[in-house]
């Protein structure tokens, strides 16, 4: 039984998540090399300058780079003439998504941000990652290709991307070929946008939008950047992978995955007709998820949301192998809550001898449906502990390549890439 349909991507949507909220300590941040807006004017043109424009207000320098995001209800090609009328020489790439985007300011439904970063330290090469359903050698031959021909100027070299989800392996798949052109990188950091159920999607670069391609900036940096990672979920029983296909597991402890799930869910109270009803079994399975620990680092984990659970076994959202310890999870507000504040810290440690600028962050849509009525308290806890602002870009899936985490892809994770710059701000 597949149950993207019934709960991956609205289902159990809190009503708060459904309104504008502002967030504690909004307005001026500490950074005047980094700003966001928000816009959530119904025209679309209208919209899109008016978050252009109030972010270039603020930024009050040239602006390096821009990042865009935009609710599925605007049209697309009308957003992005108001957005290159404002920002005609500026580098974007950016996303349309179903819906729930934020900044420091405030988390709305429905509306059109703008993030913009202006540096003095770093490089911005626009990068479009052409043909994602082509072969992984393929494109993994494009990004030696384009780095042979280029010549790294400065001490760091990140990727900042965003992939549309147009097929059901594409998380793995890119994070197997980001994970094969490493040596090139001090950090990778891609969100997936979409539907959790693979379907036809696009992904902005600058003027246009491109259903088959990674919009992408490499960064050439003289300071490193910080990464925010925040998983929160309270793992409860480890297991040993024993028999896996792809991404389904099939056994666990050399049982059937599915005896060992329906066992658990039984002692806590669920029954077998709750998991009979599609309806009831989506509500349970969303509040579950997979960790897999990190065989050479005690503590780091990968997560992943349950895509599927039936006869087949059980469908997850990362790259897993037999002998793997997998953990089962429940999302904990507790949590999660600490996994932010810790991952900001950690990010700011990054960044100690250089100058933070802001946060641009992919979060997953099942994290921010388990934060619930607390969305809020997560935001203001980044806005508060580091005083900068922030870009939240909702994804079905995250991918991480980088030497102090678990790389890999992920789903249901919130990942931030801090950006910053060399000295002291202006």
């Amino acid at each position: 039984m597949y149950f993207s349909e019934q709960w991956l991507r609205r289902m159990e949507r809190r009503e708060d998540v459904e309104r504008e909220r502002r967030i504690e300590g909004g307005k001026e941040t500490g950074s005047r090399r980094f700003a966001t807006a928000i816009s959530t004017l119904d025209k679309a043109f209208i919209a899109a300058s008016q978050a252009a424009n109030k972010a270039l207000e603020r930024l009050k320098e040239e602006p390096s780079l821009a990042v865009v995001v935009f609710t599925e209800n605007y049209d697309k090609k009308v957003v992005l003439e108001g957005i290159s009328k404002v920002l005609s020489k500026v580098p974007i790439i950016g996303a349309i998504v179903p819906d729930t985007i934020y900044n420091e300011e405030s988390i709305v439904p429905r509306g059109i941000g703008v993030a913009l970063w202006a540096t003095n330290s770093a490089d911005v090469i626009p990068f479009l990652i052409k043909g994602i359903t082509r072969s992984e050698e393929a494109i993994v031959e494009d990004i030696r290709r384009f780095f042979d021909r280029s010549k790294i100027k400065r001490k760091y070299a990140y990727l900042l991307g965003i992939a549309p989800n147009i097929s059901d392996d594409i998380p793995t798949k890119l994070a197997r070929v980001f994970g094969k052109v490493a040596e090139f990188f001090d950090g990778v950091y891609v969100g997936v946008v979409g539907e959790f159920k693979p379907s036809p999607w696009s992904v902005i670069y600058n003027g246009d939008t491109y259903s088959d391609h990674v919009s992408a900036f490499i960064i050439e940096s003289d300071v490193k950047f910080g990464t925010l990672l925040s998983q929160g979920f309270h793992p409860f029983i480890p297991f040993k992978v024993t028999s896996v296909e792809d991404s389904v597991i099939k056994e666990l402890n050399n049982i059937p995955v599915v005896e060992v799930f329906r066992s658990i869910l039984q002692r806590m109270g669920y029954s077998d007709e709750d998991l009979a009803d599609p309806i009831k079994a989506g509500k349970i399975l969303s509040r579950f998820y997979v960790e897999v620990a990190d065989p050479s680092r005690h503590g780091r984990f990968k997560t992943s949301i349950i895509k599927s659970l039936d006869d087949r076994g059980l469908k997850v959202s990362t790259e897993i192998s037999v002998n793997d310890t997998l953990w089962f999870a429940k999302a904990d507000l507790e949590d999660m809550l600490e996994g932010t504040r810790k991952g900001v810290r950690v990010a700011l440690s990054y960044v100690k001898d250089s100058s933070p600028a802001g946060f641009i962050i992919f979060e997953n849509y099942t994290r921010i449906s388990a934060l619930g009525e607390e969305i809020n308290k997560d935001k203001s806890n980044i806005r508060i502990l580091s005083n900068l602002g922030f870009l939240g870009i909702p994804t079905v899936a995250e991918i991480i390549i980088h030497p102090d985490f678990y790389s890999g892809s992920q789903s249901g994770i919130m990942l931030g890439t801090l950006l910053a710059n060399k000295g002291e701000q202006p």
